[in-house]
């Protein structure tokens, strides 16, 4: 029995009902492409290529590769790649430029570089289904108003439509974490994309906001913006950055964008 690396933040999903669960929940069609992260044991893998057209996995640990080939030999149509996700592009291996659904059972200390890849990669995926720690996927999902609610809840909703779809406890995995998991898709929004102008002063704007979250915005942006600009688009300047919208972070990007281009 393979034993999972702590230095990798391995925590192997075993829980057959979770497994079948998350199955039924993604609905893999014959004509899917999968790209998996982290295909570990194989456990999802080996029920996806029954099922899907195609399903490329990557994987860094060198003593679940050797398992993971045998699949490999016994499938046409799974491919193992062995090296970190953060080193492959999308578009690179799809030699017929199809777009892939994105899986994941996401190592914790990983999990906001898999995000930034994610972000980076989006142009080329349908959707995303990720298991996170609770506490980081909630990040991803949340409202304003609530504590959890930040930088990085503001740039993954403007990508993508974020779904939280359950929790798993610990005791569905080897070796247990200790704490509790969650199951999140990803649905990107075609018309945003990461590297568009908006979106670079998107994270500029709020890396400024979220960097001093107990300032009201008509202190942190004091040297960008006055409080009756923010008046002028419906915007409370002793508002803290954590109450706003993703609606109105844009209304105030399109507007340092347009005063600054005169």
């Amino acid at each position: 029995m393979i034993r999972a690396k702590k230095s990798l933040g391995q925590n192997f999903l075993t829980d057959e009902l979770i497994i079948n669960r998350l199955l039924e929940t993604i609905g893999p069609k014959k004509e899917d492409n999968f790209f998996e992260i982290g295909s570990g044991r194989g456990e999802l893998t080996k029920k996806l290529t029954s099922i899907v057209r195609k399903i490329d996995g990557v994987e860094i640990d060198n003593d679940l590769i050797n398992n993971l080939k045998r699949l490999e030999s016994d499938f046409t149509n799974l491919t193992i790649h062995k090296t970190s996700v953060l080193n492959v592009r999308l578009e690179e291996i799809s030699k017929e430029k199809l777009k892939f659904r994105v899986l994941g059972n996401l190592p914790y200390n990983l999990s906001s570089k898999i995000m930034l890849w994610t972000f980076n990669n989006c142009e080329h995926i349908l959707d995303v289904h990720y298991m996170f720690q609770k506490e980081f996927g909630e990040r991803l999902v949340s409202v304003p108003g609530n504590k959890s609610y930040g930088r990085l809840s503001v740039i993954t909703q403007y990508l993508f439509e974020c779904e939280a779809l359950f929790e798993i406890p610990p005791e569905s995995f080897t070796p247990q974490p200790s704490v509790d998991s969650i199951f999140i898709k990803l649905l990107p929004k075609a018309q945003n994309k990461i590297n568009s102008d908006e979106a670079t002063q998107l994270q500029e704007f709020t890396k400024l906001v979220f960097s001093k979250r107990r300032k009201k915005l008509s202190t942190s942006c004091k040297n960008i913006m006055n409080p009756n600009q923010f008046i002028d688009l419906g915007i409370n300047p002793d508002s803290r950055p954590e109450v706003l919208a993703l609606n109105d972070f844009l209304k105030i990007v399109k507007y340092l964008s347009k005063t600054s281009n005169g």
